[in-house]
């Protein structure tokens, strides 16, 4: 007896544990391509789980030759350790000897779905996979990178977006679509979510109905022109953009609707992030032996944050910290390994509070077999700008061909001893951070290799570089509210920037002077902003993509409102006035956001583009539904560049007291206002009577010059 109520206990563990399914996802990168024709593909997995994590996928093959299995491992990347247990994911790591370089395709599939609004059991991945060469890369095709944590939690009432980390190491462009799933097609008929294709984003209302909802999607890349895949049998096939998709991995995932929260706002009861947490969409390196580090850093005022999800490799470590008042940090620890080379190794991250979960940010390192050099530099802080300098001397093997900043598309320069750049503190990736004396900005230089290259005999060298301004300084009035002139430099367009302001009113011939910002305003007043883009090229064109307001200085904040987006005017209030072609002016109505906020910020994206050309982006103005990716052409047109301007700061509410409590003063004060409402009205009792008059005299005017016509008509009695 006793047997069987263990017998039964155990079943019924295994039926709760089988039930308790997340989402999965895959994706993979080429190795090698073998002397003797075979080639070597690396798949990485994951599986995500609630309470307890489960090592369950196989990945048999679909179609195609698929290979044998030479090598394979699995365990649990990250669990939650508390008592909640809401969230497991485990990683699994295998790789494929395929004596074809012919497209094939994994299957994964199962039962069951954790309790859901969908009524979703049975889950099915299928992952397809190409081996053949491309004709712009000559090498095989590398599929996007994704990964993403594995319980995500979204209160009702809150509007919401998820990002998904698309990064393709080909360039190519990348969408993500819900899969066609026989079993369950009300799955993509979803009212309360949208979900951008193109740009990989799923928007939530906050009007979802509580509980579980199941997501079954796929990840595609399209190359941005046409190419062609050759293969070792002598066949090639022909890829356009937007048609056939170069790769296609499984993304299924789940989003638990929770209860509606007191406040919708990051930073109160829903975490936010914190400086130095790494932003969404980050590019990091690292080099195999060799440890990585980084910090994740949130703050929630009115709820406590227990832990942090991280979706990233097998391997890493994490460590937990909690401070005061409401603020906890993660360190991260990896340490990349020979297998690990040349991969683009994702990482996901939340802060969890009991109720509550920030936003999911995202980024990937890219491992690399180099000596990591700290370089040394001599710097220069300057009123506006971070100047730094190289000698080369000190690294013969590299060029300046070799090195980036953060912002790739701003250039260096050099002569036969130095590498020189100079950055805005605004601009070419610059990075601000409060350390609550002083502001930082920072930037980096860090070189680059030949991707397609399998060997490099070339240093990989990172120069971090920083300027610090005390907060009490006179000068530190430019930095913290007025934005000078915006500068960059890409190769079709040379040097060119933009400057934006604030002007005095609709003429836009007068700029407020930097001495008055923060710009005081009230509510319903109207300010004036112009753009203005400087270019020695005589015919170029200035479109302004998108303005959005935000309550601090960080364009990336959750908290934002849409101005202008994708060249269409999204406020009301919003004027724009007729200007030449490298001028934007525009009017808009002062509003401020909710929450106790006091100041607003303007972010703009700007392009500058060649006048008449029909493919580029200022000729397609306002495009309501952007529904397909388009490759930009760098001789007509710029890259998207980030502008912002502000703080405008709120008038604080007039007082009718005296702060200091001086009850003879609050007399004075309230007999000038009762003085001038006397006044007031006796001058309206004045101008009311001399209404009255006036009409009484030009009513007898009336009727005499009436008399008289009717006197010299002959027709009076």
């Amino acid at each position: 007896m006793a047997t069987s109520v263990v017998l039964l206990a155990g079943l019924f563990i295994a039926q709760c544990l089988s039930q308790d399914f997340h989402g999965g996802l895959m994706t993979f990168m080429p190795v090698r391509r073998n002397q003797d024709g075979t080639v070597l593909m690396s798949f990485v997995y994951k599986e995500s789980y609630g309470a307890q994590c489960q090592h369950r996928f196989s990945w048999v093959c679909n179609t195609g030759d698929c290979g044998q299995t030479v090598f394979s491992e699995v365990g649990v990347a990250d669990e939650d350790t508390c008592e909640l247990g809401l969230w497991c994911q485990s990683e699994g790591y295998t790789l494929r000897n395929s004596s074809s370089d012919k497209p094939y395709s994994l299957w994964e599939s199962g039962c069951c779905w954790a309790s859901n609004v969908d009524g979703v059991s049975n889950w099915t991945l299928i992952t397809y996979i190409d081996g053949g060469t491309r004709s712009d890369t000559q090498y095989m095709n590398r599929p996007p990178v994704i990964t993403i944590i594995p319980t995500i939690r979204i209160p009702q009432n809150c509007s919401s977006t998820l990002q998904f980390l698309t990064y393709d190491a080909d360039g190519d462009s990348v969408a993500c679509r819900y899969t066609m799933r026989p079993d369950c097609e009300s799955c993509n008929q979803r009212p309360d979510f949208f979900l951008d294709e193109q740009n990989c984003d799923l928007f939530l209302n906050g009007s979802s109905s509580l509980g579980m909802h199941v997501f079954d999607m796929v990840v595609e890349d399209y190359p941005t022109e046409t190419i062609t895949l050759s293969y070792n049998d002598g066949e090639t096939s022909v890829r356009n953009p937007g048609s056939m998709p170069l790769s296609q991995l499984p993304l299924q995932f789940s989003i638990q609707i929770d209860p509606p929260l007191e406040s919708c706002t990051p930073g109160d009861v829903i975490p936010q992030f914190l400086s130095p947490t790494p932003a969404q969409g980050d590019v990091l390196y690292t080099v195999i032996g060799s440890p990585f580090q980084f910090t994740v850093r949130a703050q929630a005022a009115s709820s406590a944050i227990y832990d942090f999800q991280i979706s990233g490799p097998l391997n890493m470590t994490k460590t937990f910290h909690s401070y005061s008042p409401g603020i906890a940090e993660m360190e991260v620890n990896w340490e990349a390994q020979d297998p690990d080379l040349h991969k683009y190794v994702p990482f996901c991250f939340t802060a969890e509070t009991n109720i509550s979960q920030s936003e999911m940010r995202c980024f990937v390192v890219i491992v690399i077999k180099s000596t990591l050099q700290e370089g040394e530099a001599e710097v220069f802080c300057s009123q506006n700008t971070i100047s730094i300098t190289l000698k080369k001397s000190a690294m013969k093997d590299l060029e300046v061909a070799d090195l980036r900043l953060k912002d790739s598309s701003c250039s260096l320069t050099s002569n036969e001893s130095y590498i020189m750049a100079t950055v805005s503190m605004n601009s070419c990736g610059t990075e601000l951070e409060d350390t609550g004396d002083y502001i930082v900005f920072k930037n980096e230089l860090y070189s680059v290799e030949d991707p397609d290259s399998v060997i490099t005999r070339k240093r990989f060298v990172r120069i971090p570089f920083s300027c610090s301004y005390p907060k009490v300084a006179h000068v530190m009035a430019s930095f913290k509210t007025y934005k000078s002139d915006f500068v960059f430099t890409e190769s079709a367009f040379g040097s060119f920037s933009y400057s934006f302001d604030f002007y005095t009113d609709n003429t836009f011939t007068t700029k407020n002077a930097t001495s008055t910002y923060p710009l005081e305003v009230q509510l319903m007043d109207m300010v004036f902003l112009g753009i203005s883009a400087y270019s020695s090229l005589p015919r170029i064109q200035l479109f302004v993509e998108s303005c959005k307001a935000t309550p601090d200085d960080n364009p990336d904040n959750p908290m934002y409102y849409d101005i202008i987006k994708n060249g269409c005017i999204e406020d009301q209030t919003v004027v724009v006035y007729e200007s030449n072609d490298t001028q934007f002016n525009f009017e808009i109505e002062v509003f401020k956001f909710n929450g106790g906020y006091n100041e607003v910020y303007i972010s703009c994206i700007v392009i500058l583009c060649e006048i008449g050309s029909p493919n580029s982006r200022c000729s397609q103005g306002c495009i309501q539904k952007p529904v397909l990716r388009r490759r930009r052409q760098a001789s007509v047109e710029t890259e998207r560049h980030y502008i912002s301007q502000g703080p405008l700061h709120f008038k604080p509410a007039s007082q009718n007291s005296d702060p200091s409590g001086h009850g003879s003063k609050s007399v004075s004060i309230t007999s000038k206002y009762t003085m001038a409402f006397v006044g007031l009205f006796l001058i309206t009792i004045l101008m009311l009577a001399g209404v009255m008059v006036y009409k009484a005299k030009a009513r007898k005017h009336k009727a005499i010059s009436q008399n008289a016509l009717l006197s010299n008509t002959g027709l009076g009695g």
